[in-house]
């Protein structure tokens, strides 16, 4: 009986210990964040932008974890999971925060920590008809496109971006192409 208490008891420590984790001295690229570990300005920022979400969680995260497009668990199957530690985390400086607006799907957008935002992706069910025509009129054509869809939104562009996987037999891409249909990049991912 005392042994199954002290079992408790270390079971719900070790979940508070998890809940309240701060990333201070600690390595990793993505790594979950108390609300209260987040800088003000970053909060006010979000809650300006996107005033009625549900927020799932806060991380902290580093420029080139987001800039290599690596991300949370819908994107295993377009990269894999990653082994190799990107950052040291002293002391943080860039937050992620994954949120739902609508009925979209899961949103996630990227702060530094003064609230600057670098842009939010959202995973959506399906493309704008430009985009499909201009798949359909293009080499990957007869490519199958993933379930794995996404519209980022970026300050520094003038309208949003479209990603998602296309493959055929053992090849696969990632393609980005604007709302308007016009194809922007391709990438290779095998």
């Amino acid at each position: 009986m005392i042994l199954r208490k002290f079992f408790i008891l270390i079971c719900v420590f070790g979940c508070a210990l998890f809940a309240n984790f701060q990333v201070n001295g600690q390595s990793g690229y993505r790594l979950p964040a108390n609300v209260q570990a987040i800088p003000k300005a970053v909060t006010k920022v979000f809650t300006e932008q996107y005033p009625n979400v549900l927020v799932h969680s806060w991380y902290v995260s580093h420029i080139t974890y987001w800039y290599s497009d690596v991300s949370s668990s819908w994107y295993d199957g377009w990269y894999g999971t990653r082994s190799t530690v990107v950052y040291t985390y002293d002391k943080p400086s860039y937050f992620e925060v994954e949120f739902t607006q609508d009925a979209d799907g899961i949103s996630r957008a990227f702060y530094n920590a003064y609230g600057y935002w670098y842009e939010t992706r959202t995973q959506i069910r399906g493309l704008p008809l430009p985009v499909l025509e201009s798949l359909e009129a293009s080499q990957y054509s007869d490519w199958k496109i993933s379930k794995l869809k996404e519209r980022i939104n970026n300050p520094a562009w003038p309208e949003d971006v479209y990603r998602f996987q296309v493959s055929k037999k053992l090849r696969s891409r990632i393609l980005r192409f604007d709302g308007k249909g016009n194809f922007i990049q391709s990438k290779t991912i095998n």
